[in-house]
């Protein structure tokens, strides 16, 4: 029975060990925000990128920024002086790295509250602005 018990120990504390070490994967290796690249198809000065209701002033494209990872969709809208508005919709899909918890139900519950369990469906978004407006008083 006590050499039973002594190899039982070290398989136990590896167990342990390893459910330590690999809780909420997704959380540890990527974190609760994702990078995204936004780049435009024609240039532009200066342009506001307002990602689910913050404001971000651009003078410069492609523009790296983080959004938030989770189970809600990400609104994005565009606006530069001379053309129309674009809007468009950063779609989530379920990042793998999640599946690292394997049976740890803690870690798939803090992947799964912090929104690490989902990712951005692309990691670049090219802004497709339309032929820039007449000017008004021409």
């Amino acid at each position: 029975m006590l050499k039973i018990m002594k190899n039982l120990l070290p398989v136990s504390l590896s167990y342990v060990a390893a459910v330590v070490l690999f809780s909420s994967c997704a959380t540890v290796f990527c974190g609760s925000r994702a990078k995204v690249t936004f780049d435009t198809n024609v240039p532009v000065e200066s342009a506001t990128l307002t990602i689910d209701g913050k404001k971000h002033q651009v003078n410069a494209f492609p523009y790296e920024t983080r959004v938030k990872r989770g189970f809600t969709d990400t609104e994005v809208k565009v606006e530069s002086e001379g053309y129309d508005p674009v809007r468009f919709t950063i779609f989530k899909t379920f990042n793998a790295v999640s599946v690292i918890n394997l049976f740890d139900v803690l870690g798939w519950g803090i992947d799964a509250a912090t929104g690490a369990m989902m990712k951005p469906d692309q990691r670049a978004y090219e802004i497709m602005f339309a032929e820039p407006k007449a000017n008004a008083t021409e």
